[in-house]
């Protein structure tokens, strides 16, 4: 019996062991060990890792390039690809696979006509690649488009999938969550309305809807029930780090907008010469809770105006409403500002005979009546 129980102690002793010995030579996550690749239009002479460059641009009458080399490494990691360019009014810009023998489009065009800075995050799997290879972006024009790539072999963890988000939701080291159609190159999905019980969650309008001061948009919501409370919704692009849009409804402005701010390790942020603005490039939500009082049973206007000179692209515009009777300390609706957007007067300078003279122009307001396919609680009305 002792010579056992001794044996046993020896083994013991030798499994703990292994197992100390384990923790000091256990490997990384698959493609955590793997620097990423960062190109820069700024810094294009940056060295990249072994696995990526170099990187080549060439400038045509109508189609310009830009391609990097790539050596896929050893491992099952996909390659998430985040390109930072700028988006013109029309034209197209692609990304391309090119392997030893075949060719793959990954993405028939990045432009989602959001805003003249704009980034994309695809997710190339690794069946795309195959090998080593080009990643290569055509654009329309004669100079790339191209500000900056960011490459890096990755092990996504899907967040929450449903009904409402069928291709699940990503989450990004810079604290952006993307949806799971949009990396894979395709188009998104439409937005839904969701039927929450007392809580309902209609969509205004899926856009992308150009906004800018002298453009504002009304979206107009017929409510059946008896509305409480809600909240608005929205992806908005071409806002500056700062800026919040301007919302009303029912001609009270609300005071409680707020638009997300990505970390700054985002690639979105991209800085000008000196004295000039930071910029972002990019979808940004922004939420707004809309107080007791200001929604009422029929139609409700709901107004969108840009804050500053520029202009901004609003998408998946989303109204939650909680219907039933409000608690005592709610029921009456806090004092807010009564803005005059729709109605005021811009003055604008204009050569008469050459000499300036000020001119009176309203702006002009744009008729948004949704997208939503509507429902017995809220019955938001097609175009």
């Amino acid at each position: 019996m002792k010579k056992w129980t001794n044996r046993l102690a020896r083994m013991g002793w030798l499994f703990f062991l292994m197992w100390a010995g384990s923790l000091g030579t256990a490997e990384a996550p698959p493609g955590h060990a793997i620097p990423p690749a960062v190109w820069d239009v700024k810094r294009s002479t940056d060295p990249l890792p072994g696995w990526a460059g170099p990187v080549s641009t060439q400038r045509g009458l109508q189609m310009s390039i830009w391609k990097v080399q790539l050596r896929p490494p050893a491992g099952d990691s996909k390659l998430a690809m985040t390109v930072v360019f700028r988006e013109p009014e029309d034209g197209f810009a692609r990304v391309i696979w090119q392997g030893a023998g075949r060719s793959v489009t990954l993405c028939g065009n990045l432009f989602e006509k959001a805003a003249s800075l704009h980034q994309r995050t695809l997710l190339i799997e690794r069946g795309s690649l195959g090998g080593p290879g080009q990643l290569i972006v055509e654009s329309t024009g004669g100079d790339s488009v191209v500000e900056r790539v960011e490459l890096a072999w990755v092990e996504p963890l899907v967040l929450a999938a449903g009904w409402a988000a069928p291709s699940g939701l990503y989450l990004t080291p810079a604290g952006k969550v993307l949806p799971g159609d949009e990396m894979h190159g395709g188009g998104r999905h439409r937005p839904m309305d969701e039927d929450k019980g007392r809580v309902m969650d209609a969509v205004l309008d899926e856009g992308p809807i150009k906004i800018d001061a002298q453009n504002p948009v009304r979206f107009v919501a017929p409510i059946a029930g008896s509305p409480a409370y809600g909240r608005l919704e929205a992806q908005v692009a071409g806002l500056a780090p700062g800026e919040e849009p301007w919302v009303a409804v029912n001609g009270s402005n609300l005071t409680g907008v707020a638009a997300e701010l990505p970390g700054l390790d985002d690639p979105g942020f991209r800085q000008g010469a000196i004295g000039q603005s930071l910029k972002y490039g990019g979808w940004r939500k922004v939420v707004a809770y809309v107080p007791v009082g200001l929604l009422r049973r029929g139609e409700n206007q709901v107004d969108w105006q840009s804050s500053s000179a520029g202009a901004i692209t609003v998408r998946a515009v989303r109204l939650q409403v909680v219907f039933g009777e409000a608690s005592q300390e709610l029921a009456a609706p806090p004092a807010v500002a009564k803005p005059s957007v729709v109605i005021s007067q811009v003055s604008l300078p204009v050569l008469e005979k050459g000499v300036e003279k000020f001119v009176e122009k309203k702006a002009h307001l744009q008729l948004r009546t949704g997208l939503s396919s509507g429902s017995r609680v809220v019955g938001l009305r097609p175009e």
